[in-house]
């Protein structure tokens, strides 16, 4: 089959006869805001204007090369047509989207088929996060108009019931014109768009996911809280089925989907880890702590798994050693581990750079009867004399820590304050787990070897490797400080059935 042409509803005859003499899909340019490149079997490109056209036309390649993906075109369900059909549905309900002009199917030269959705090109623009970032540093009353124009497109969208799943900042195109000229503000990429939605529902979602790639962003947390007051005000003006939205939990929601964002994108090795000053701030609230202990360890039977065995391998090394004295337990997060060594005799100190992580921390503290005391702490800057602690004790830390000079201070502070032991976990590269996450290009931890090499730089001596279950990738990692070298029995349930699960 040849080349195909679906042209969009209204399309004037004069504009359909220039694109089909014009068009030549191997003589795209690129697109500077946009460069032609291979994205997820998409590739862009721009047909330049030319005395028959009477704008520049942004070109969206799809390539379906597999027989799944043609099967896909020949049935009309590729992400090209859902795509184009979705864009041409806002078009017509009179929404800003660019103007959907044409979807064009021709034959690969390699195998398959090549789809190209056809829409105006809207020209140089900002994301919306990149439009409030520079608003709030150099024109602050463009803030005031940014969040009720942005506010204003979301309400109009729910209000023709329509649920933009893919509220990322990046396919909101800002321009902000020079003068008096208002914001003008299109989406694009309305593939996700969902028609037929509950109004009030499709708003809170909107509403949640723009605000949580804001905060991933790192924007202003005044600007993001007037752009959901301004749609509130905005679908209470319109009436209707708006009429008694309410904006309630939908600044705190975005935080949280802010951090899992945050998360996914340094495990794909889209952006730089976190420090530990940034991590520290994801469980600045109650809910946010609360919700670390029961998302990871509480709701899934994989996290009850996750914590029984390392609760078990942790208590049965205690007994090995015959550890009485005081532990250090940083980061203690919401308390997992005092229960074990409070059963053991041990006095717990428990730190944490999170005053609502050790709020939570308390609780298991007073239910076993532990001899526990709270203290807010950095582990890179322990406030506590040398030789203070039996054990210091630091669970789920280091996988945070992945520059190895700022590994061997952690380690040598800890090394610093205990007069005996050192006990610590780290991602294994050499795992199961880690050869997937190999794989997928994602953050897989360190070799034992280099662990062993960051510990003798610390002053400690490692004793011995104990994986938590065969195919996990978190490991405990026993020193002795100093000279110190006492291995323990091999007895040490280092079998424990369990998958990890990461911080």
């Amino acid at each position: 089959m040849g080349r195909r042409w679906q042209w969009a509803p209204g399309l004037e005859p004069l504009l359909r006869d220039a694109l089909a003499q014009t068009f030549n899909a191997d003589a795209l340019e690129p697109v500077r805001a946009a460069p032609r490149r291979s994205v997820a079997g998409r590739r862009y490109g721009l047909l330049p204007a030319r005395p028959a056209l009477p704008f520049d036309v942004f070109v969206k390649e799809f390539l379906y090369c597999s027989r799944w993906g043609r099967v896909r075109d020949l049935c009309r369900r590729s992400g090209a047509v859902r795509e184009f059909e979705s864009a041409v549905r806002l078009h017509g309900l009179g929404l800003p989207v660019p103007q959907p002009l044409a979807l064009v199917s021709e034959p690969d030269p390699q195998g398959g088929r090549r789809c190209f959705f056809l829409m105006e090109h809207l020209g140089p623009g900002k994301t919306l996060s990149q439009a409030l970032a520079e608003a709030s540093e150099e024109e602050p009353e463009r803030v005031g108009e940014l969040a009720p124009s942005t506010g204003r497109l979301l309400v109009d969208l729910a209000a023709a019931g329509v649920w933009f799943r893919d509220a990322n900042t990046a396919n909101f195109h800002v321009v902000c014109p020079a003068g008096d000229e208002p914001v003008r503000i299109h989406l694009v990429d309305p593939r996700h768009a969902r028609f037929g939605s509950d109004p009030s529902d499709a708003l809170a979602g909107m509403l949640a996911s723009v605000a949580a790639f804001l905060y991933r962003d790192d924007a202003d947390g005044g600007a993001v809280a007037a752009l959901v007051e301004a749609a509130t005000a905005e679908a209470r003006a319109r009436g209707g089925s708006l009429a008694a939205f309410r904006a309630d939990g939908l600044l705190e929601q975005g935080r949280q989907s802010a951090a899992v964002l945050l998360a996914r994108e340094v495990s794909k090795g889209r952006r730089p880890p976190e420090d530990l000053d940034q991590f520290a701030r994801r469980y600045d609230t109650s809910r946010e702590a609360a919700n670390y202990r029961d998302r990871r360890f509480g709701r899934s039977r994989h996290g009850r798994k996750v914590d029984a065995a390392e609760r078990h391998i942790v208590d049965d090394l205690l007994a090995r050693l015959g550890v009485r004295g005081t532990v250090l337990d940083v980061p203690c997060g919401t308390g997992r581990f005092i229960p074990v060594f409070a059963a053991r005799g041990c006095t717990v100190l428990a730190g944490d750079v999170s005053t609502e992580m050790l709020a939570l921390a308390g609780r298991p503290a007073e239910a076993s009867g532990a001899a526990c005391r709270c203290v807010a702490l950095d582990a890179r800057r322990l406030p506590i004399p040398d030789g203070a602690v039996d054990l210091a004790f630091a669970m789920r830390l280091l996988h945070r820590v992945r520059d190895p000079s700022e590994r061997v201070a952690v380690l040598r502070e800890l090394g610093r304050v205990s007069r005996r032991w050192v006990l610590f976990s780290f991602y294994n590269r050499r795992s199961a787990r880690g050869l997937r996450d190999r794989l997928r290009g994602r953050y897989a931890g360190e070799t034992a070897s280099a662990i062993r090499r960051d510990a003798g730089a610390a002053g400690l001596r490692v004793e011995r490797f104990l994986p938590v279950g065969p195919l996990a990738r978190q490991t405990l990692v026993l020193c002795a400080v100093g000279e110190r070298r006492v291995t323990p029995s091999r007895s040490v349930a280092t079998n424990t059935r369990g998958q990890d699960s990461s911080r």
